[in-house]
């Protein structure tokens, strides 16, 4: 197995089990904390998040793309993330006041100066984590991830059992910062990092300046829509909003947050020794959309049950806003690989300006769409996730050499793949006298049908994506089959 692929194994792994902490997490939450209680802590949440993708400021990403990386750079590295997480810190404990008062709420006051602790650890933690995504070291990255993510679920769903209300999410944020840290230095221990150093300091300032730009842009345009709500339709329209996003995101967590963390070092890597991006890029869209489109497709089929299920009844709201989502975010399916393709050709102005073309108008048409209601804004994603795909795709184009007749032969197979999955859970609903609420008959066979249908057209398509499932069960087999042979030998020696 080569090292990207038993990099990308042990990150499914990593993101595999985190996401169904988080779904489990999510599920037991929404019956515990009110819809207007979690609105609270996410617009807290998008504040501090906000803040945290600045505070990174790109050092880890300077670290994995650094054609030559020095040990004092590293150093240098680690003082910038120190002094940066320090003035966040203080930011957000000093804004946390004035934050409230503009909501009209102030226990937001007291969320926000609480989440100051979390930048305490994180410094200590980010230089080790970059070395390690450089070195494809994704194993004790993973065990890292896995023992965060557990704190982070068993702090929040025990201090939401015990009445913390919404200060329950933002303890087991804190918690998952500091496992993470404390984890990672059990498992990489490089007391040289931790020594202060601002030799080179420039390049990861200039280098900085830019990846801060472009990751506060993008956030903010997945984090504005929770603000805005949070004053202009209260808390609970927050609430409806962010938890539709989030099942809309499961399918693209299950996917791209398994990929993302290798997606970087494995290209900056391909380029340095003279690989052909466009190939990859190509061949990655194509193994993306060839899960994500169907699974989006199903999502916005079975949106009532799901939310039913994750969720309960008070959310079922959320149900009109799932479909709409699910359905918007189709046009993003190659979006996870932008970023590291332009910064792998040394393109990272290129992020920048992508998305301060598109990302103004989009947040402009969601405000605007907002003042009618949480659904219109929800269905003004039809319009902006497109507009954003398209201008990153007119850089991605000039980096690589991609063409529009390129990004569609690489989607062909993905698209039968999706019809045939669509064909008999939508059989299902157009007949049933549910109709997009369906039974849970219904909805088994709903299921059921579907995953035969993706089988059935990537088999008869011929999509890429059987070879590496072809690989996978043959891989398996050869193990499974040394294990078998290996028993009676070990057998007879012990006899």
């Amino acid at each position: 197995m080569s090292a990207v692929r038993r990099s990308i194994l042990f990150s499914a792994v990593d993101k595999y089990v985190a996401q169904i902490l988080l779904v489990a997490t999510t599920a037991v939450m929404a019956r515990i904390l009110t819809p207007a209680e979690t609105g609270l802590y996410l617009v807290a949440g998008a504040m501090i998040l906000l803040v945290d993708n600045f505070r990174t400021f790109g050092v880890g990403v300077f670290i994995v793309q650094a054609p030559d990386l020095q040990p004092e750079t590293v150093r240098s590295a680690f003082t910038i993330t120190l002094l940066l997480s320090v003035l966040a810190g203080a930011g957000v404990f000093a804004a946390a006041g004035p934050m409230a008062d503009f909501y009209g709420d102030a226990e937001l006051a007291g969320l926000l100066r609480l989440s100051a602790l979390s930048f305490l650890a994180v410094p200590f933690g980010t230089p080790l984590i970059a070395l390690l995504q450089r070195d494809l070291a994704f194993r004790p990255l993973a065990v890292a991830n896995v023992a965060a993510a557990v704190a982070s679920a068993a702090v929040t769903v025990g201090l939401g059992l015990a009445g913390f209300g919404a200060a329950s999410y933002v303890w087991g944020f804190i918690a998952s910062g500091f496992v993470t840290t404390l984890v990672v230095l059990a498992q990489r221990p490089e007391p040289w990092v931790f020594r202060p150093c601002l030799a080179g300091s420039g390049r990861i300032l200039a280098f900085g300046t830019t990846s801060a730009a472009v990751t506060v842009v993008n956030m903010a345009n997945d984090l504005l829509p929770r603000l805005i709500f949070g004053r202009l339709l209260g808390f609970d329209a927050v609430a409806l909003y962010g938890r539709a996003t989030t099942i809309c995101q499961l399918p693209d967590r299950a996917l791209v947050q398994a990929l993302q963390p290798v997606v970087l070092p494995a290209m900056a890597a391909h380029r340095r020794q003279g690989g052909d991006l466009k190939r990859s890029y190509l061949h990655g869209h194509a193994m993306m959309s060839v899960f994500q489109w169907p699974a989006l497709v199903m999502l916005a089929l079975l949106a009532e049950p799901v939310v039913r299920v994750l969720l309960g009844s008070q959310w079922f709201g959320s149900v009109p806003l799932v479909r709409l989502m699910a359905v918007a975010t189709m046009a993003l399916a190659p979006a996870f690989m932008t970023y590291p393709v332009l910064v792998a050709t040394g393109r990272i102005r290129d992020t920048l300006t992508s998305s301060l073309i598109a990302l103004p108008p989009s947040v402009l048409i969601f405000w605007i769409a907002a003042n009618s209601g949480v659904e219109a804004a929800a269905a003004s994603l039809l319009i902006a996730a497109p507009l954003q795909m398209g201008a990153a795709l007119f850089f991605v184009r000039r980096a690589i050499g991609i063409s529009i007749r390129d990004l569609v032969e690489a989607s062909r197979a993905s698209l039968s793949a999706t019809l045939g999955t669509a064909f008999i859970p939508g059989l299902i609903v157009a007949l049933s006298p549910n109709g997009l609420a369906p039974s849970w008959p219904e909805t088994a066979v709903a299921l059921l049908g579907g995953g035969l249908g993706w089988l059935a057209a990537v088999r008869l398509v011929r999509h890429p994506v059987c070879a590496e499932i072809d690989g996978l069960v043959e891989l398996l087999a050869r193990r499974l089959s040394r294990r078998t042979t290996g028993l009676p030998a070990r057998a007879n020696e012990g006899g």
